[in-house]
């Protein structure tokens, strides 16, 4: 009598489990200029830290400091025009801080943007030397003190996104088109108000020109700027 023949025994496909938070997160890694690590350590939220003076200058400091090894610069900073930087944006984000709750996300990255228009009316760091590590074609070249003080508040930003709402930070392909830094440098010289709209630019966002410093004008641009009746 011939022996039965034997079938494989069936295989149960693994079950596949939903990707964590943190898996998410690590799944959209920022880009190299993105440097929390320099961001100095702190006991409370981080959204209250930035609000302290302490902890403001010095993580500006570090995050220069930081910024300018990766990209081959040392820079002057001036502490006095940066602590009435910090009193400006503070002054202005508590002046615009909005009381609903579900505006808190879309917040976190208008004060950013704030942020970057008070730096940039008053640049507190200077460059001694053109960066020697970062590309010919780069905005770290073109450059370099801008560059420093928008990736400072996108580093802050990213990092307020993740301890506050368990979000990664996507960057639109602005950051690298050397046209939008052009743009940006030549019109933040005539208003600093640009600033915020490209930094809003710059997460992907669609930003309101006609008042990107505006919290409310931009929550509710669709009141401001109407999309078009249907043919």
């Amino acid at each position: 009598m011939s022996e039965p023949a034997l079938s494989e025994p069936a295989l149960s496909e693994p079950a596949l489990s939903e990707p964590s938070t943190s898996d998410r997160i690590a799944a959209h890694r920022p880009p190299p200029g993105i440097l929390t690590e320099a961001l100095p350590a702190t006991n409370e939220p981080l959204r209250l830290a930035v609000r302290r003076l302490r902890w403001f200058r010095l993580a500006f400091e570090r995050f220069v400091q930081a910024t300018g090894d990766q990209i081959g610069c040392r820079f002057d900073l001036d502490e006095a025009r940066l602590a009435e930087i910090f009193l400006r944006w503070l002054k202005s984000v508590e002046a615009q801080k909005p009381q609903a709750r579900t505006d808190r996300h879309d917040y976190v990255a208008f004060a950013a943007g704030l942020m970057l228009r008070e730096l940039c009316a008053t640049l507190p760091i200077k460059a001694q030397a053109a960066p020697t590590r970062a590309d010919s074609a780069s905005a770290a070249a073109f450059w370099p003190e801008g560059y420093a003080c928008t990736m400072f508040c996108l580093t802050v930003h990213s990092a307020a996104m993740r301890q506050e709402f368990h979000e990664g930070t996507e960057l639109s392909d602005t950051l690298d088109d050397l046209r939008q830094w052009w743009s940006f440098r030549e019109n933040v010289s005539h208003d600093p108000a640009f600033s915020a709209g490209f930094l809003q630019l710059v997460l992907g966002q669609q930003p309101n020109w006609m008042m990107p410093d505006v919290f409310r004008a931009r929550v509710g641009q669709e009141l401001i700027d109407p999309p078009a009746a249907a043919d």
